[in-house]
């Protein structure tokens, strides 16, 4: 990751949902933090967490939902933490069934209502039902966490890099169902133009040139996807054995610090960190990054393949 760039192609980006099956366990581990949340406009956040801690049979649960807006759902008040913002909680004791089942009631001045709770495999979903008397109410619905882990550092640090992959080519939004044949091909020769450009690229006649086997292989390895259907696509010319192309270069190069890591169930993984500049890694974060990547096995060893990617620049 030496050389800069200009922006990759503009990639569509929406949102990925996932079809879980429901598998209780008697032996669920109650203690944990688990939460989830959605982005509200560019900038806002509706939050749902989870605490539980064990003690014998019985777990202490707090459940909370955080809700902002930035103002003018602008960068600046986003940065600054200027806008509307509410909180409500609410909290018990219980005792889990051997289904993994539990519920409390629950009632305060904003608040009164049941929580349930049913651990998962994969997660957990609350259920909560109570009347919404004001803004500070929590809301009703049902809502499925995941569970944060602690991946170790080493870990941590290869979640950050795997991510840089994708941010140093200016790539903001990404979404792998989505994606289509000119888009793999850019990041398959712009990869390679940042980060193999003495072993992989090539120049004659004041133009690059990069092996299509080289494309096919960082596809794989960054997608997980066996990539075969060549063409030229805009500002990269196909010749049957490779792409023809002229260098770019100017932009600043941004990479991916990991911060927190959850669980999703079937080898996925969601990852939340900032953005740095990597020529300032000291200064303060460029902005939020979200991504969810799936565990492969290559060879033995455990790698990583991009599902979706979202910066909050």
């Amino acid at each position: 990751m030496k050389k800069t760039l200009l922006s990759l192609c503009s990639l569509i980006v929406l949102t990925v949902s996932f079809n879980f099956t429901t598998v209780v366990t008697a032996a669920s581990n109650y203690n944990g933090h688990w939460e989830d949340h959605n982005s509200v406009g560019q900038y806002g956040m509706d939050q749902m967490m989870l605490d539980m801690k064990s003690k014998g049979n019985q777990v202490t649960v707090e459940v909370s939902n955080d809700y902002f807006i930035p103002f003018e759902d602008s960068r600046e008040s986003f940065k600054n933490s200027v806008g509307r913002m509410r909180s409500s909680v609410v909290n018990g004791t219980v005792v889990f069934n051997p289904k993994g089942q539990a519920s409390f009631k629950y009632k305060d001045e904003y608040n009164n209502g049941q929580m349930s709770i049913q651990m998962q495999n994969d997660g957990v979903k609350i259920t909560w039902t109570g009347k919404e008397v004001s803004e500070f109410s929590f809301p009703q619905g049902t809502f499925k966490l995941y569970k944060k882990i602690n991946v170790g550092a080493a870990e941590m640090e290869k979640l950050g890099t795997f991510l840089s992959n994708f941010t140093e080519l200016n790539l903001d939004e990404f979404d792998a169902k989505r994606v289509n044949n000119a888009e793999l091909i850019r990041f398959g020769v712009w990869h390679n133009y940042i980060n193999n450009f003495n072993s992989r690229i090539s120049i004659s006649n004041g133009k690059l040139y990069i092996l299509k086997t080289h494309v096919e292989a960082s596809i794989q390895k960054y997608f997980n996807i066996q990539f075969r259907n060549h063409h030229s696509v805009n500002g990269f010319k196909f010749n049957g054995k490779g792409y023809i192309f002229d260098g770019a270069d100017g932009m600043p190069v941004y990479y991916v610090r990991a911060q927190d890591v959850f669980d999703l169930g079937q080898n996925k993984l969601r990852v939340r960190g900032v953005l740095f500049d990597a020529d300032s890694p000291s200064t303060e974060m460029v902005s939020e990054v979200e991504a969810v990547v799936k565990k492969v096995k290559v060879q033995n060893n455990i790698s990583y393949s991009l599902v979706t990617l979202k910066v909050k620049r």
